[in-house]
């Protein structure tokens, strides 16, 4: 019986050995896949500029409206295909979706007309998604061990939702329901650095440190926006950047 298990054992051995003999090293193989998951370290710039407003209940002035100021918690995620030409140079599809957790912060003070004490007018921003469909090229070079350096760039197009928040009313009693931007897809391009670790000859973890430009939306026809002096002429939604970190799991075949 144990003559018998180790001739078993010793045959399983040998076939897994010529099965890992009959793989094609990483850099034969054509086509891969990848599931990636990760976060945007920071999303700096604003999507509003500063504006001053005259109303009944007194003189607003807004602040200077940044992202990271309205949105927390970024995460997303995706799927890439990629083809390699040769073992430096390789074409890729990704499709990805992020998220945005909305926060609430001051976005501009009132000067009672009365010449009251001054009051904070804050906002409490509604959650946002995008979906992300790229197209790029990427180089990866000579590797050191089993770490894999390379270079990225893409072009795509991103979906955005709308950018919406409950504001504060000027009389100080109660919020108004805006939508700052509207649903819209827009141009986006893309840069990337990072390393590939490959422990197996189909199988890799890549960790991406990435640039994404997101161009504007357009801003909304909301009538509530009058109401508070937000559709003034600075009130686009502008493009913005953001630098996303993501680790992945890749499959070559």
């Amino acid at each position: 019986m144990k003559t018998f298990s180790a001739s078993l054992l010793a045959a399983a051995c040998v076939a897994a050995a010529s099965a890992a003999q009959a793989l094609p090293r990483m850099d034969e193989q054509k086509l891969s896949f990848e599931l990636f998951a990760g976060g945007n370290v920071a999303m700096p710039g604003s999507f509003r500029g500063p504006a001053p407003f005259n109303s009944s209940a007194g003189s607003v002035t807004y602040n200077d409206l940044k992202f990271d100021d309205a949105y927390e918690h970024r995460l997303g995620g995706g799927a890439e295909l990629a083809y390699s030409f040769d073992p430096h140079l390789a074409a890729f599809a990704r499709a990805s979706y992020n998220e945005f957790n909305g926060d609430r912060f001051k976005i501009g003070e009132l000067t009672p007309a009365d010449s009251g004490t001054p009051r904070a007018i804050a906002a409490n921003f509604g959650d946002t998604a995008t979906r992300e469909f790229d197209l790029g090229a990427r180089y990866t070079f000579e590797p050191w061990g089993r770490v894999y350096p390379f270079a990225g760039a893409a072009l795509g197009a991103t979906h955005l939702s709308g950018t919406r928040a409950a504001v504060d009313n000027l009389n100080g009693f109660g919020t108004t329901y805006v939508a700052l931007g509207k649903p819209k897809t827009v141009f986006s391009q893309r840069a990337e650095l990072g390393l590939q670790y490959s422990p197996l000859r189909n199988f890799a973890l890549r960790l991406t440190a990435a640039a994404d430009h997101v161009n504007a939306d357009q801003r909304s026809n909301d009538p509530n926006l009058a109401l508070l002096g937000l559709d003034n002429a600075r009130g686009e939604v502008r493009g913005h950047w953001d630098y996303p970190a993501e680790l992945g799991a890749v499959w070559h075949f």
